[in-house]
């Protein structure tokens, strides 16, 4: 059903008085609201992320010449440099689309990509450190991994703050930022889009694990649980397990896949593991390699291929995407003015390819996407330029790229004859051709004769006219193709369809596309899982899906069947904290959901996300959570577990509040939503759907203004809102402003004030009973 129009009072009279249609206020302001409640004050949420293109190649720092030298990675050449004599041994280069930096211990320096001019340096947010470096979607990161600092360079320059120490970030292609606090457990993001970072995931006290990035994904590999979860702007969901291979806490994880494989590194037993994670229901077997002799400590992917690195003994090999080994190489290096030998490292850069240099920076190796790899010398006037060194210029170098043919009509050399007066410029320093005999055109009888060479001189061929190829057309994008993997299960009363990206073959995927028997829906191209909410029951279902970018639609792909065989509890209501001021605790309370099909079993608590392992389970409709640390917020999810005629167990809808406990006892701020008197509004709000949203607000700044608007999982922020002022005491009763038809939809709001902005719980709207 689609939104229904709003009606607030002031607006209404407003557009009246301007003469406005009540047919135009429905077509500006259509929508349905549901409020619900909170206790917490959260950032706004995050929009979407511009697009930005890719980077090319990789900038090496040469710490012999101090110079920054550009590698193109296709074409195994340099071909710019610059000077940069302050920078240190060992320093990371990253770049934006627009500049670059040279990350070293205690300095950032920066310059522009267009002129290669060096500008002011940056201020690090910490010193004595040596930065990880990622690039990835035209944004770059550093990663001070001790200080627990991140920042973010380009348009959107931001510092953030997680606080460290943390484990391996990593970025995925849309340019999300993931990091880990090992010391908290917390997974936290930094989309392309904001200024700040939040943390949505907590992993399991005392496990140990990597991040690692699947296309615009990220997943953490738990190795203690050996378990993989599948991260978002929620939380985390639970994905398969690393299946019948045996890994260490400490085992390697690749910050990218590898052709759909998590690549894992088993230092003790010297093995690779490449784990299939695209067919959750039924995974491909685990790929076990034996590795040459070694202490691998750095492992990269590039799509399709593996570079591991022993940074110790400066040695690399390269692996397939089956696990066999492609290439091997010894990095070559040497001390730099007489100081320890530096060690090699490796990086991938926005292209995906990998870029293993030595310590000091004049020898790369560049591991292409399917683990090829070429050695080039930086800077030593033997990095297949055929130029020699620049490290005594003192000045930027550039060398343009090389442009293709383009194929022009045969040049006509017309007859000449000598000119009457001399040139008024000065001569050329090119000798010029020859200019060809004519017969006078003035002779009489010869005025179409052809040209003949002088007697007893040698006749001279006629000028050589070179054939230009023509450049061959641009390849034309084609349709992409089909959908991966498409898994649709049961979950909240609905169904969640996932599926792995489409070849795009040359044209970006904009959308996909998702129908089913009675609905369909339209996510972006970035997204690889959809809700469908509200599913009839012991209906059978399938989905059908296709990718859809500027060059057409792509093929469709059918899910697997599922279907709802019992209606489970519905949402449990007005969730709200209650007992406020316990350090390192608090307590739960709601109102009983409708049961559905089922007989009451229990309610459940869990943390971080709906499929989180639960925490509390409780008869009553209170639940008490120890174990949390002051001023840290949780997303809490409480659902009705019941027991169909069949004894099976039915998992209700959930509801989640973003909370905190706090040390000591004071006022708990609430924003409490609940369905309230059924309402008819307009032909598309109509019982037993249609109803108020009822809205009671507590403990907010007396006699204050508040914004109130309105979302949902579907719509959106679909509605302008309401304001109202709160009384003296700061309570606030809203019952009927608000009707609402989103069934099947989870359904929040938000109130914003002088203080800031709060955001309540989600919850899935209901018909009336």
């Amino acid at each position: 059903m689609r939104p229904i129009p709003f009606r607030p009072r002031r607006i209404t009279e407003l557009l009246r008085r301007r003469g406005r249609s009540e047919a135009t206020l429905a077509a500006v302001v259509a929508g349905c609201v549901a409020l619900m409640s909170v206790v917490v004050l959260t950032g706004a949420g995050d929009p979407d992320s511009g697009v930005k293109f890719t980077q090319s190649g990789h900038w090496v720092y040469n710490s012999v010449v101090g110079r920054i030298f550009h590698l193109d990675g296709a074409t195994g050449k340099v071909d710019a440099d610059t000077e940069v004599k302050t920078a240190t041994p060992g320093a990371q280069v990253v770049q934006t689309d627009k500049q670059g930096y040279v990350l070293s211990r205690s300095r950032i320096d920066q310059f522009g990509k267009s002129d290669l001019t060096v500008l002011d340096p940056v201020q690090p947010p910490a010193t004595n450190e040596q930065p990880v470096g990622l690039e990835a979607a035209g944004a770059a990161f550093a990663v001070y991994k001790q200080a627990g600092r991140v920042v973010r360079f380009g348009d959107k320059e931001t510092i953030a703050f997680p606080a460290g120490p943390l484990g391996d970030p990593i970025v995925t292609s849309d340019g999300t930022l993931w990091v880990h606090r090992v010391g908290e457990g917390d997974l936290c993001r930094l989309p392309m889009s904001a200024d700040r970072m939040s943390c949505p995931a907590t992993t399991p006290k005392g496990h140990k694990g990597a991040l690692t990035a699947v296309g615009a994904n990220a997943v953490f590999v738990d190795l203690t649980a050996r378990q993989v979860y599948t991260l978002n702007a929620g939380g985390m969901d639970t994905g398969p397990d690393l299946g019948d291979i045996d890994v260490p806490d400490d085992a390697l994880v690749a910050g990218n896949d590898v052709d759909g494989r998590l690549a894992i590194v088993d230092r003790d037993h010297n093995r690779l593991h490449l784990v299939d994670i695209t067919h959750p229901d039924k995974p491909e077997a685990p790929i076990s390699t034996p590795l040459p002799k070694g202490t691998f400590d750095k492992v990269a992917s590039s799509g399709d291929g593996i570079a591991l690195l022993d940074r110790k003994n400066s040695h690399l090999i390269t692996l397939g995407r089956d696990g066999k080994q492609v290439a091997e190489a010894k990095i070559p290096t040497r001390p730099a003015d007489g100081r320890e030998k530096p060690e090699a490292n490796l990086y991938r850069g926005d292209d995906s390819r990998v870029y293993v240099e030595n310590g000091i920076g004049d020898r790369v190796v560049v591991v292409d996407r399917d683990g090829e790899t070429e050695s080039v010398d930086i800077g030593t006037g033997d990095d297949r330029g055929d130029k020699p060194s620049p490290k005594n210029t003192g000045k930027p170098t550039i060398t343009p790229p090389v442009k293709p043919e383009t194929k022009v009509p045969p040049k006509t050399i017309p007859p000449s004859t000598p000119p009457s007066t001399p040139p008024s410029t000065p001569p050329s320093t090119h000798k010029p051709e020859k200019p060809r005999r004519t017969t006078p055109t003035n002779r009489p009888g010869n005025e179409h004769t052809p040209d003949k060479p002088d007697p007893g001189k040698t006749k001279t061929p006629p000028p050589t006219r070179k054939t230009i190829p023509p450049v061959p057309p641009p390849v034309k994008p084609g349709r992409p193709g089909a959908a991966l993997n498409v898994v649709a299960r049961i979950i909240d009363g609905g169904a969640v369809v996932s599926w792995g990206a489409a070849a795009a073959h040359g044209a970006t995927i904009t959308s996909y596309r998702l129908s089913w028997t009675g609905g369909s829906t339209t996510v972006s191209g970035s997204t690889r899982s959809a809700l469908i909410p509200s599913l009839k029951t012991k209906t059978p279902y399938y989905f059908t899906i296709y990718a859809v970018s500027s060059a057409g639609n792509g093929p469709a792909v059918k899910s697997n069947r599922v279907e709802l065989k019992w209606n489970p509890a519905e949402s449990p209501r007005e969730l709200l904290v209650r007992n406020d001021g316990t350090s390192g605790s608090l307590t739960l309370e709601w109102m009983q959901p409708t049961m559905g099909d089922g007989t009451f079993l229990r309610y459940e608590v869990s943390i971080g996300s709906k499929t989180a392992p639960v925490r509390v389970r409780s008869t009553t409709t209170t639940a008490t959570i120890s174990g949390l640390t002051d001023g840290k917020y949780s997303e809490f999810y409480v659902r009705a577990i019941t027991k169909a005629s069949d004894g099976q167990e039915v998992v209700g809808k959930y509801t989640s509040l973003k909370a905190t406990s706090v040390g000591k006892e004071q006022p708990t701020k609430r924003i409490v939503a609940s369905r309230g008197d059924g309402t008819t509004y307009g032909d598309d709000c109509q019982h037993p759907e249609c109803a108020y949203v009822q809205v009671r607000i507590e403990n907010l700044t007396p006699d204050t203004t508040y914004s109130i608007k309105p979302y949902t999982s579907e719509w959106g922020n679909f509605n302008p809102g309401y304001s109202t002022k709160t009384d003296s005491k700061g309570q606030l009763l809203v019952p009927d402003q608000f009707p609402c038809s989103a069934v099947g939809q989870l359904t929040w709001v938000t109130v914003t004030g002088p203080e800031g902005t709060y955001t309540s719980n989600r919850f899935f709207w209901k018909a009336d009973d």
